[in-house]
Formats: C-alpha cells, sequence, structure tokens
C-alpha cells in the first residue's frame, strides 16, 4: 500500500516542480494531524527517508524543489530539499505526471471598503476559492474570531451574525443553520478561511478584478425599500438596519405576529418615516454607564453609522462622561432621555423556573423560537444589548430575569488601587466587564501596572495584554509564563475590584502584543469554561482574590 493516496505536481518551469502529498490516513484529518505532530524525532527521520524514497520511485528525472505532506486540507509539513532531488532512471511517461495548476496562487490582493490590505500571512488561491487568514481577517473588519481547542471549531461574529466551522469541514453554521461551506486549510498552525463565503454571510458584497488580481469587499450602503427575500441568518433586527426602518414598522408592514422568519421568505420593506415639517438643530449627549452606540442611536432616531460620522468615531467604542453629537434629522426626540438601565431589577439572587445552556451557534432570536417567547424578553431578562450575542456554555434565563446584585458604584474612585472590592462574578461582574473593555490591571505584590482587553468568557473573565508593551510588564510580573495565579486589582470606570490573574497563555488571541493567546481573570465566584479544570486551580484564583479584598 502506497504511503501517499494522491499527489500534485507544480511546475516551475526551468526551475524544476514543487509536489504536495497527501497522506492515506484512513481516519479524520484533524485527528491524524494532532497524532502527526506527536511523531518522535527518530521515526520522523524514518518518515522523511520514505517520502524521498516515494519521490524517487514515482518521478525518475524530475527536479523536485520543495514538498509539502498534506492530510485532506491540513498541511502536516512543508520543507525545501537542500539540494533537489534528480533521479537516475529514464524519462518518465507523459501519464505519470500530473499537470496541475499551482495549489496555492499568492498572486491576490484583497480590499475592503476601498483600502488594500497587508497581511501577515498572506490570502491565496486554492482550487478556484480565495483564502484569507480568518484571525487577520477579523480584524479588518471589526469581528470577534474564536477557538475551541476540544471540538476543533472556529467562529466569527459580527453584529448579530455568528459563523462557525470545524477546521477542514466542508459545513458551517450560520446563526445555527447548518450550510456548505468550502472547506478551510491548516498551514503552519494558521487557519485560512473562504473570504467569499464569510464576508458575504456577515453581509458585505464580494467582486473579483481579474484585471488587477484584487477581490474587493465591501459593505452595502442602506438599501432601497421594496421586496426584500429572507437568506438564511436574517433576523428582523438585521433587515431593519440594512434598509433604515424599524423592527416595528418591518412586522406591521408585512402583518406578522412574531419575530420569526424564515429562509426564502418575502418581506415588503416600508418607507421610512421622516421628519417632514422641519428640521430640528443637533442636539449634544453625554455618555453615561451603560450605554452603547445602539442604544444612543435608539434614543434618538438615528442609525449608529449615523453617529459614528457625525463624530467621525472609527470604533464602537465609547466611554462615560464622552460628547457625542447627534445628528439631523432628529425623530420622535423625547425631551429628557430615558434610559433602560434603571429599569434592572438589582438585589435578584435567584435564576427563573426556566433557563436554558447555550449551544454552538444560538442567537437570542433562535432560542426565543425554541422556547416560543419574544426575542425582546431573551435580552431584557439577560440585561443583553441587541448587538451582543450569545457564548455556547454560558446560562441564560428564558422565564424571568437573571440574578443580579449592585454592591460596587461607577466612578467613586479616580485611581487605580491595590486593594479592591470583592464582587461576585455570577452576579455582577460579568455585568460592569463585557466583551471589548479595555482596562488596568493592577498587581498587588509589585504595584506594577498594564493594561488588558476582555476577549470574552461567561464564567470568567478571557483577557489579552493590550499592547506589547503591556505584554512586557506583565511577563516581568510572572518572570516565567505559568498557570499559577497572582493577586490583582482591576481599575475600570473608578471601579477597584479585587481579581486574580493567571500567567500562561493558551486558547485564541485576537491583538498583536508580542504573546500568542489569552489569559484568565478570576472573580469572586468565578470558575472554569471546562468541568474538567483541576479544582485545585479554581481554588487558587479564589484565595488570590481574597488576597486582593485584603482578607
Amino acid at each position: 500500500m502506497d504511503l501517499f493516496r494522491s499527489y500534485q505536481l507544480i511546475d516551475n518551469g526551468e526551475d524544476g516542480y514543487d509536489i504536495i502529498l497527501y497522506m492515506d490516513t484512513k481516519m479524520n484529518d484533524v485527528e491524524f494531524a494532532e497524532e502527526f505532530g506527536r511523531i518522535d524525532p527518530e521515526n520522523k527521520k524514518r518518515l522523511n527517508q520514505n517520502i524521498m524514497d516515494y519521490i524517487r520511485s514515482k518521478f525518475p528525472n524530475i527536479k523536485i524543489n520543495t514538498v509539502k505532506i498534506m492530510a485532506g486540507s491540513i498541511l502536516l509539513s512543508s520543507f525545501f530539499l537542500g539540494a533537489p532531488i534528480e533521479t537516475r532512471a529514464a524519462e518518465p511517461a507523459a501519464s505519470s505526471i500530473a499537470t496541475t495548476q499551482s495549489a496555492y496562487n499568492y498572486n491576490i490582493k484583497i480590499s475592503v471598503n476601498g483600502t488594500l490590505h497587508n497581511f501577515k500571512d498572506r490570502p491565496f488561491i486554492y482550487n478556484n476559492t480565495t483564502y484569507v487568514p480568518i484571525y487577520e481577517f477579523g480584524k479588518i473588519i471589526g469581528a470577534s474570531v474564536w477557538w475551541n481547542s476540544t471540538s476543533k471549531t472556529l467562529g466569527i461574529n459580527k453584529n448579530d451574525t455568528m459563523i462557525a466551522f470545524v477546521q477542514g469541514s466542508s459545513k458551517a453554521r450560520v446563526n445555527g443553520v447548518e450550510t456548505t461551506m468550502p472547506p478551510s486549510i491548516v498551514i503552519n498552525d494558521i487557519t485560512y478561511a473562504p473570504v467569499r463565503f464569510i464576508a458575504e454571510n456577515l453581509g458585505y458584497k464580494v467582486s473579483m478584478d481579474s484585471t488587477t488580481q484584487t477581490v474587493n469587499i465591501t459593505k452595502p450602503s442602506i438599501a432601497t425599500p421594496g421586496v426584500y427575500k429572507v437568506v438564511a441568518g436574517d433576523t428582523l433586527w438585521k433587515i431593519s438596519k440594512t434598509f433604515g426602518t424599524t423592527v416595528d414598522a418591518l412586522k406591521k408592514a408585512n402583518k406578522l405576529t412574531s419575530d420569526t422568519i424564515y429562509p426564502g421568505q418575502t418581506l415588503e420593506i416600508p418607507v421610512p418615516v421622516t421628519n417632514t415639517t422641519s428640521t430640528p438643530a443637533p442636539s449634544v449627549y453625554k455618555v453615561v454607564a451603560g450605554d452603547t452606540l445602539w442604544k444612543i442611536s435608539k434614543i434618538f432616531g438615528i442609525t449608529v453609522d449615523d453617529l459614528k460620522k457625525a463624530n467621525k468615531l472609527t470604533s464602537d467604542t465609547i466611554y462615560p462622561g464622552q460628547t457625542l453629537e447627534i445628528p439631523v434629522p432628529v425623530t420622535n426626540m423625547p425631551s429628557t432621555p430615558v434610559l433602560d438601565t434603571d429599569q434592572t431589577p438589582y438585589g435578584n439572587t435567584q435564576w427563573p423556573d426556566v433557563t436554558y445552556i447555550v449551544q454552538p451557534g444560538d442567537t437570542a432570536t433562535s432560542v426565543a423560537k425554541k422556547f416560543g417567547v419574544k426575542v425582546e424578553d431573551i435580552l431584557k431578562y439577560n440585561y443583553m444589548d441587541p448587538d451582543d450575542w450569545l457564548e455556547a456554555g454560558e446560562k441564560i434565563a428564558i422565564s424571568g430575569y437573571a440574578p443580579r446584585v449592585k454592591t460596587v458604584e461607577a466612578f467613586k474612585e479616580t485611581t487605580p488601587a491595590r486593594k479592591g472590592a470583592l464582587v461576585d462574578w455570577q452576579l455582577e461582574g460579568k455585568y460592569i466587564i463585557e466583551r471589548g473593555d479595555v482596562f488596568t490591571i493592577v498587581d498587588v505584590d509589585t504595584g506594577k501596572q498594564f493594561k488588558v482587553k476582555m476577549l470574552g468568557g461567561y464564567n470568567h473573565a478571557d483577557v489579552e495584554p493590550l499592547t506589547a508593551a503591556d505584554t512586557t510588564v506583565m511577563k516581568s510580573i510572572f518572570g516565567t509564563w505559568q498557570w499559577s495565579p497572582r493577586a490583582v486589582v482591576i481599575f475600570h470606570n473608578g471601579m477597584n475590584i479585587a481579581a486574580s490573574l493567571s500567567g500562561m497563555p493558551h486558547g485564541v488571541d485576537t491583538i498583536e502584543n508580542g504573546v500568542n493567546g489569552h489569559f484568565d481573570l478570576y472573580l469572586k465566584n468565578s470558575t472554569s469554561h471546562s468541568s474538567s479544570t483541576s479544582t485545585v486551580y479554581i481554588q487558587q484564583h479564589q484565595n488570590m482574590v481574597l488576597k486582593a479584598a485584603g482578607k
């Protein structure tokens, strides 16, 4: 039996050939890749000799320069030959040489909203499909990319669209709906995803300029009213934002009694109602704790894009005390904005009768449909904004409010401290520290400070040092990267909160900061995302939290 089930020869002209060898694995490609990585040096040496023997026997008199070893779509090994193999036998029959185009064509450029982007890991074309490194691409378009090392699943989320797929699989889930996708490719531990599939499902338009070999990715402008056919992943909220209308107007125009829609359904898009009597003057609004651009846009009857344009914002990040100009036209503007943060039922410590553990691909819409309740109730009971997303594994409330208390007040303190308040993660902390927040970490023992950004997490916070300089400070505190946690204080929005930080980078990362991976940050009653985590490790964190609180 041959070691390899197939191969590709890539003609480099007078310079010879490159060869791609596909191993006959007889098992799942991802599992085989893991096993391949564990081969000891002695066996790898024997395997390399087998590869050389295979090439000499199959391709006599063919000059081979480089070799790539593949398991399906996953690259196992790639190396240049010190001296190209040129065998001694007679000329081969023409049929023994596979004449194929280059498996990886790197002659491709990527433009997003008119701007060409240089990638650290270069995009390429494979089997007529353009691939991009998913983490880099996610950063460019402002999406969040996550990775589950246990299931080998990646996801990319933006606004209320969530795409998830297993490495190398030809199936993906878009907001929980399974669909066919060109399989991702792994090269040197970098996952490359089909850019058209990813971008179009996130609401972008994708076109190819064959003259310049450029893939143009653009965010479509607000569409015009008319008729729209629902596609997989759509929600009424998403459609309303695309057409500049409201969910209520969509439901009224189509006589919908719920938020449920389905692919292929035709919806009438109503003409947005504008103020035709007079043009009000621009208004100014001061941001308070808990505000988001989406929430402010709803208060004043405008769009997030209008807010960002009027205030020259390049991201969705705002901060308490910031002054925002509210552009015209303003419709239905209340004399005094009413914020729903005052309606939060603090003091509740019990979960309602009906709860749910979020599964991969779940959305507020799909969960609401599953339980026959309103999407608005799912958001309200779990203190979520419509642009928030659910995280697989977290517990959410269905029939009433999730537990929440209030023991600390924002903006009561002006400087970072080496002692913080005990804040229960499940009851309070996870609502204070949210995905995307940037805050200061103070090491209790040394007083050293650095900034981090929250990547995500539901049982505890997963954080990344904000810059390479912050990584350097963190590394100096721990000495060497290690799991043993240290007592730290979080300084965020004028609050000092007792916490515990481990010093071992692991899993996914989204920031170029000099370290690969993120770090565990625990508060009181935080726990692990995995049921297999040692109770000793969790207790170490809780001990450090108490130390940070001066206990």
